[in-house]
């Protein structure tokens, strides 16, 4: 397994400098929760200082604006930004949209798209969810023709994050109904969200945040913004989605809540003792420590696997754990600070500034590239061949 403690000491201090020198405190940003205009303007001006650096690219070919550096240093980087909760916006560009264009895209698409993405000159929103299309993708009823040098396409996505603050949707759409398999005749296209025919209605969220329908009727789409090959939609599913870069480390993530409940054990009380004394409260805690620790073990050997060209579920498995251990978190949380962790930060008893609620609402939120249900069912049926 690759040991990301060795050899990248400069890197990993280089990635923590410039978080230090531009994330200032209380600059923590959720981007599916955070709806504040403050905090998304903060978050592409400091988008834009890593695009700079030439971070958002970091694994790409220098010819489509990238720094060619290796998928090792990528996960540190994410890493780092995941742990600080960094506002790195543009998710959906430089992960789904990137990895498709270099997997299957043009020369002439990854010479323009792809520094449009690094730069930030594009933003990208995610275009696959319908209404009745969810966990079962392959089911999606929306269309493209074609019409002349232009497809036109119609039909409804939901669950759109960052849908009205995007250029650009990722859209999965029927392009062959007559596809003998479901799964077959399926192709993506760049569609632009200000185009005509296109209505983007709020869907909001427990926890305040914003999601979107995407409603399309008759968009018109140059066929310039046909991503790859037509009816190829499914295979880039498969074989191109991630494969820019590590685009979730939920347990990176969890380490500043894990550090800030920690924290407050250690100076509140309760019945005149300090929670960190109580055992109960340490178990509670050493189970916190230990999903991190596993998940952590199980993305260094997803990585490691990738690295040596090693076929591996440890990703797929990490991506199950990871979404079942947020609500646990959040569950364990409540359970270790009690009924004040209800509290909002407006009122002077809440614990941990009021944050504590906000995490437990946000820890429903794990529907994104499919529940944890789906995901064992897959790990069941194609890693172990169980029936269904």
């Amino acid at each position: 397994m690759v040991d990301l403690r060795l050899g990248y000491d400069d890197w990993r201090a280089e990635v923590r400098q410039f978080l230090a020198d531009e994330l200032p405190p209380g600059k923590e940003f959720y981007l599916d929760y955070d709806e504040a205009e403050h905090k998304w303007d903060f978050a592409v001006e400091f988008t834009k200082k890593v695009s700079e650096k030439g971070w958002i690219g970091l694994t790409w070919p220098r010819a489509y604006g990238g720094l060619e550096r290796s998928v090792v240093e990528q996960y540190i980087l994410l890493e780092e930004f995941h742990r600080a909760e960094a506002p790195l916006l543009n998710l959906i560009g430089w992960s789904l949209t990137a990895g498709m264009l270099l997997y299957g895209g043009t020369e002439e698409q990854k010479a323009t798209m792809l520094p449009e993405i690094a730069s930030m000159k594009t933003i990208w929103a995610e275009g696959l969810t319908e209404p009745g299309a969810g966990s079962d993708l392959a089911g999606l009823t929306t269309s493209a023709v074609p019409d002349g040098d232009d497809w036109l396409v119609t039909g409804q996505k939901t669950y759109t994050t960052f849908g009205s603050r995007s250029d650009l949707l990722l859209a999965i759409v029927r392009t062959d109904p007559s596809a003998k398999r479901r799964h077959e005749g399926l192709s993506f296209f760049g569609v632009d969200l200000r185009a005509p025919g296109v209505t983007v209605q709020p869907l909001w969220n427990i926890a305040g945040g914003r999601q979107n329908h995407i409603f399309m009727d008759q968009v018109r789409v140059p066929a310039s913004r046909l991503i790859g090959e037509v009816n190829r939609g499914w295979e880039y599913i498969t074989r191109s989605f991630y494969t820019s870069g590590v685009p979730f480390l939920r347990h990176s993530t969890m380490e500043r809540k894990y550090r800030l409940l920690t924290a407050y054990c250690t100076t509140a009380k309760r019945g005149g003792r300090l929670l960190i004394d109580d055992p109960e409260v340490r178990g509670k805690l050493a189970e916190i420590d230990i999903m991190m620790e596993v998940q952590r073990v199980l993305a260094e050997t997803g990585l490691s696997d990738t690295v040596n060209g090693r076929r591996s579920d440890a990703t797929s498995i990490y991506q199950v754990l990871a979404k079942e251990s947020i609500p646990r978190f959040a569950q364990l949380a409540f359970e270790i600070v009690g009924p004040l962790g209800q509290l909002s930060g407006e009122s002077p008893y809440a614990a941990l500034h009021g944050e504590l609620q906000a995490w437990y609402l946000q820890a429903f939120g794990n529907h994104a590239a499919g529940t944890p249900q789906i995901k064992r069912m897959v790990l069941a049926t194609r890693g172990l061949g169980l029936p269904k």
